[in-house]
């Protein structure tokens, strides 16, 4: 199996190389370096030729490798000489790179760039390299005619299953599922949903975690009259979808679900739907759809016509491993996930298939010792755990037992119906392009936490993105990363921005990347380091101080092999380390590197980058990602800005940087530039060369005072990051950044906003808006925003300002605006009340979920702040309020849960106005209407700086929920206001009355 699955894997690698391959031979670069210099362009065509017949044949050698070693064996040979030729046409690429570089640096370029290139690099004997690939090629293609593998051979996919194979599930063949069970019954016999024609419930969860096994305990519930259904259904049918996405065939299977094998092959479509439309028409049916993977909007629209003639109340379930494709079906709030097991409920599971008696009194200890931490090892996945117990089924040696706990699972003898086929079908359905993506994460160890911008990032310099008519690459790693994350290869953290692998999708990742991919993480004994470091090892990756010398020895021979293309460094724990992992010379051997990521402790900056004389890092001319984040260096290196190929350039935290050269202009290709918390005083003119650059971050360069004009070039800007600098004014050159989507300006010192920012049409994210005397039309201009969302921060310089002229800000319209916060700068003293107005006239729409208010000078709240249809706030926070004598009725909000207010001096007194506006009633009765008690959501409530607060009225029922009440510099507060605290439970505000009392 293990033969098997290796020799898919690299066919399906090989394939979608080639298919990147053929764009870039056809690109203008290499065509015209080709007729330049005046290489016979008939190679290319060979190239070509010899390229197609190998990919012609791949699917023939994916069958007969099965059984042919030889096969498998021509197969890695092809995917080196693929490597090679990949190699050739990166270095054209290169080269034409630089004389564009040099041709704008000495004619016509508007920024005076430097030119710091010794001499021009040659790429010499290219067409011998280019015969040699063909030669090679063609020996492959003379090989493969020797093996007899053939055109035109389908793919061996595995087969579609009968819609009627379905195997008989038991309860007891279910462990720790019980709340999803009783989900699944709900919504089958639930007239809520009945309201619906048609309701369809998905199911979705990862490979291996039982999606199919509750369904069909369900439907074989409903089918066999287990559960009692008030509204029986009328039919019932079970469709395995698979891999299956013609509208006709899926329909000619439902048709022959619900009325036998009727001989529907020479029925048009149409008629086939009319048909079904027939059949189901005033009837209540129940359907389930398993394993769905490939239907999309357009051929669900299409393919649920004829249902619209049914019963209301009908159901359906799918499963699928895709929440985009649950998203497409589902009718109901959001779609069941399945988790993965835990604790005693993977042990009942294991130990159930592991022994013949299901008492775990009957099992010897020893066996249950070991059998519990192989079970913790399967990571919660039923399958893993059934497979793993089938194996060791009936095997009483303790030894067979400890092997499998000690051994590489991927190691294991694999039988029908293991993990590995169900992983495997996984990893086989994904598009060619997506397999490659996947097999490259194996370079990130189990449990690390990845980002995704830099995931992304790294696929681009490893060239595994292919472009798409207009997308940006950015856009289509997006969309990949989308695609993996939807079939549960990665599990997502919170916010979106780091995700993680299950530990066996990374061993899946390993498993598929084979040599290719090597990382040193801790989890190898000495013996497979060893073993592990190959010469066909391209991408390796490094996290724990485990180098030796012995290591090192081996590293060299590595890099010495000049295939390498990634060379990671993951986490900086290198401290202390006696030996470093790469020398001067062994750099400059690694001429394929595309990806550098590596701390100060792997090699020392200080000795080889800054050497004048050192032509290492120059001669990394294929080089696209580099990251030195953390580095000590005082200056960056001359020699970076020599690599034109550089797509990605990471400096953050390099705290002793203060100065960015002239020659960055150089890096014409240069797409994410990352310079945040470093010491840079100003940015170079040169800046505006960057053409391509999609992304700056400056944040946290709390020296930099000025950009230049020349920031309004960057034509491909999407995101700017100017937070917490000392910038005051930024070039109204800005406007003219008509791709940009984020200005993150929050903390920063701006006093005025730049001109005609409603020229930035596709602004989404603009943290921060300034204020003052004389910004009305800019005002104006903000309220034309209205895609602006997530947070913002208003800033009111002047207590002149005109309420007329704030009310231009259309804050009410803004709906995507989920953060506000609103801060007057200076003497808030407010007498006439102006700053009264300015905080009504910002209102909000109530779509906010968090508020903060800060050194506001009113006396009073306008009736907005606090107000019960804001009913999505879940926090608030008051600031430096001196002029307030009384709170808003915050009490009305139903779903604030956090609740901060600092500053009040004045404030002398808490009564009712805080839990109620005076026109709702908190008591019930006859004639009354019950209203929510106040603060019924409140968590947490916090006073500080309260010098002159005497007194706190309660309203009862408030603050049912609350867990934490914190008082600090309240001195006149006697703790006789707070008695009633008594009645709580929570020990956090028993505390606080102790305090105070």
């Amino acid at each position: 199996m293990a033969e098997l699955v290796a020799g898919l894997v690299v066919d399906a690698l090989i394939s979608a190389a080639i298919e990147q391959l053929f764009e870039r031979l056809a690109s203008t670069q290499v065509v015209d370096f080709i007729r330049r210099k005046k290489i016979d362009q008939n190679l290319l065509e060979d190239l070509k030729r010899m390229l197609t017949s190998a990919n012609r044949v791949l699917d023939d050698a994916e069958k007969k490798m099965i059984t042919n070693p030889d096969v498998r064996e021509w197969l890695l040979k092809l995917q080196d000489e693929i490597h090679g030729a990949e190699d050739l046409v990166d270095e054209i690429n290169a080269e034409a790179l630089q004389r564009e570089v040099e041709g704008t640096s000495q004619f016509g370029c508007h920024y005076p760039v430097r030119n710091l290139l010794s001499s021009r690099f040659s790429l010499k004997n290219v067409e011998y390299r280019l015969k040699k690939i063909i030669k090679s090629l063609k020996d492959a293609v003379k090989e493969m005619n020797e093996l007899g593998l053939k055109e035109g051979v389908e793919t061996s996919r595995a087969p579609r299953r009968s819609a009627q194979t379905t195997y008989m599930v038991r309860e007891s063949d279910i462990c720790g599922r019980d709340a999803d069970k009783e989900a699944i019954m709900k919504f089958l016999l639930s007239d809520e949903e009945g309201r619906q024609q048609i309701s369809v419930m998905p199911i979705v969860g990862m490979a291996g975690i039982g999606k199919t096994t509750l369904t069909q305990l369900a439907y074989n519930n409903i089918n066999g009259n287990e559960v009692a259904v008030e509204k029986p259904f009328d039919i019932l049918a079970w469709i395995t979808v698979s891999d299956e996405s013609d509208v006709s065939t899926l329909t000619k299977a439902i048709y022959e679900e619900v009325n036998g094998k009727e001989d529907c092959t020479d029925v048009e479509p149409f008629k086939l739907q009319e048909k079904l439309r027939k059949v189901l028409e005033g009837k209540r049916f129940f359907f389930v759809l398993d394993d769905v993977w490939n239907i999309d909007y357009r051929i669900w629209n299409e393919l649920r016509k004829p249902f619209e003639s049914a019963a209301h109340g009908s159901k359906i379930i799918i499963t699928t491993r895709s929440t985009q494709i649950a998203s497409v079906f589902s009718t109901v709030r959001k779609p069941h996930v399945l988790q993965l097991l835990e604790g005693e409920d993977c042990w009942k599971l294991f130990s159930k298939h592991a022994f013949s008696n299901e008492e775990t009194t009957s099992h010897p200890n020893y066996l249950e010792e070991i059998g519990r931490q192989i079970a913790n090892k399967c990571k919660g996945i039923p399958l893993a755990l059934k497979s793993l117990a089938c194996l060791l089924h009936g095997q009483q040696d303790p030894k067979e037992w400890q092997n499998v706990l000690e051994s590489d699972f991927w190691e294991l003898p694999q039988k029908d119906g293991d993990i590995l086929p169900a992983l495997w079908l996984s990893y086989y359905y994904l598009p060619r392009h997506l397999k490659r993506c996947f097999a490259y994460c194996s370079i990130f160890p189990k449990d690390y936490e990845i980002e995704k911008e830099k995931l992304i990032l790294l696929w681009m310099a490893e060239d595994l993105l292919q472009s798409r008519n207009s997308m940006m690459l950015e856009e289509i790693g997006e969309k990949y990363f989308e695609d993996l994350r939807s079939r549960s290869f990665f599990q997502v953290s919170r916010d979106g921005e780091t995700f993680t692998m299950h530990d066996l999708i990374n061993d899946l990742a390993k498993f598929v990347s084979g040599e290719s991919c090597l990382r040193l993480d801790g989890s190898y004994s000495e013996d497979l380091k060893w073993k592990n470091f190959t010469r066909k090892t391209r991408h390796f990756s490094c996290t724990k101080p485990m180098i030796t010398p012995d290591i090192i020895k081996k590293f060299g021979d590595l890099s010495n092999s000049k295939v390498l293309r990634t060379l990671l460094v993951l986490e900086d724990d290198f401290l202390g380390m006696e030996y470093r992992i790469v020398n001067p010379k062994q750099l400059q051997s690694m001429q394929y590197l595309r990806v550098l990521s590596a701390s100060e402790n792997v090699f020392r900056f200080e000795d080889y980058f800054l050497k004048k004389s050192s032509k290492s890092v120059a001669s990394l001319k294929l080089l696209r990602f580099l990251d030195l984040s953390h580095a000590k260096i005082k200056k960056i290196p001359y020699t970076i800005c020599m690599l034109h190929n550089l797509q990605t350039l990471l400096l953050s935290s390099c705290y002793n940087l203060s100065k960015l050269p002239d020659s960055i202009g150089n890096l014409k290709h240069l797409r994410y530039l990352d310079l945040s918390c470093t010491k840079f005083e100003e940015i170079p003119d040169t800046i505006g060369a960057l053409h391509n650059l999609q992304k700056l971050l400056l944040g946290s360069c709390f020296r930099l005072a000025t950009l230049p004009n020349s920031i309004g070039d960057l034509k491909n800007l999407r995101h700017l990051d100017l937070s917490w600098t000392s910038i005051e004014k930024i070039p109204d050159t800005v406007c003219n950044l008509q791709e940009l989507r984020v200005l993150d300006i929050k903390g920063s010192r701006l006093r005025e906003m730049p001109l005609h920012i409603s020229k930035l049409k596709l602004l989404h994210t603009l943290t921060k808006f300034v204020i003052g005397k004389n910004s009305g039309s800019n005002i104006e201009e903000f309220g034309t925003l209205q895609d602006l969302r997530d947070s913002i921060e208003i800033q009111i310089l002047d207590n002149e300002i005109d309420g007329e002229d704030v009310s231009k800000a259309n804050l009410k319209d803004k709906k995507c605006i989920r953060e506000l916060s609103l801060e007057w700068e200076g003497d808030n003293d407010d007498s006439d009340n102006k700053a009264r107005e300015v905080l009504d006239r910002l209102q909000p729409h109530t779509n906010i979920e968090k508020l903060s208010i800060l050194n506001y000078g009113g006396r009073s709240f306008p009736d907005w702040v606090g107000h019960h249809s804001f009913c999505r706030i879940e926090s608030v926070f008051l600031d430096v309020l001196t002029n307030c004598h009384q709170l808003p009725p915050l009490g009305q909000l139903p779903s604030l849960k956090s609740l901060e207010i600092w500053g009040l001096d004045k404030l002398e007194k808490i009564g009712n106005e805080f839990y109620s506006s005076g026109s709702s009633s908190f008591t019930s009765g006859v004639g009354v209407t019950e209203i929510p008690p106040p603060f019924k959501s409140l968590e947490r409530l916090l006073f500080i700086g309260m010098p002159q607060w005497e007194e706190w009225s309660w309203v009862g029922g408030t603050f049912s929920n609350l867990k934490k009440l914190e008082l600090y510099d309240c001195p006149k507060l006697h703790g006789a206001c707070l008695l009633e605290l008594k009645s709580f439970p929570q020990g956090d505000c028993l505390q606080a009355y102790k305090q105070l009392k």
